[in-house]
């Protein structure tokens, strides 16, 4: 019987990585649009280098662009897990975030996130990808 269901495992990474990329263009359009402004901001109320916040923001919006399109999907998601795993140690250590505190802070989502890159790093792109067609040639 779980053969049956082996069959739609491309389907399954191919709405996996355009839900994670969408919500990461989503987040990342908007700071991309300041970036400037958004990197002081954020330096000035976590500490956090100006660096770092242009990388980030570049991964959000073209690391989601390439997954909406499916290219090089296990790479993406390798920096977007290691961009979550940051961000839990973040919270935590800067925000004293809890796992889940409603109406704070806290990194249930980026655990999320983490586990949806994991998986897109295993599944690959899946179909209807960049990926899989340049793996046809």
């Amino acid at each position: 019987m779980s053969e049956n269901f082996l069959e739609f495992v491309p389907y399954l990474a191919l709405v996996t990585r355009i839900w994670v990329g969408s919500n990461m263009m989503i987040h990342g359009y908007p700071k991309l649009r300041n970036l400037k402004q958004a990197a002081e901001e954020t330096k000035q109320s976590l500490g956090i280098p100006i660096g770092a916040t242009y990388t980030t923001t570049i991964l959000e919006f073209f690391g989601g662009l390439f997954l909406i399109i499916g290219l090089i999907v296990p790479i993406v998601g390798l920096f977007f897990a290691i961009f979550m795993i940051a961000n839990v140690i973040m919270k935590k250590t800067k925000m004293n975030a809890a796992y889940i505190a409603p109406g704070k802070a806290s990194y249930e989502i980026d655990i999320t996130y983490l586990i949806l890159s994991t998986i897109l790093i295993v599944l690959g792109a899946g179909a209807l990808s960049v990926d899989s067609i340049i793996d046809l040639w």
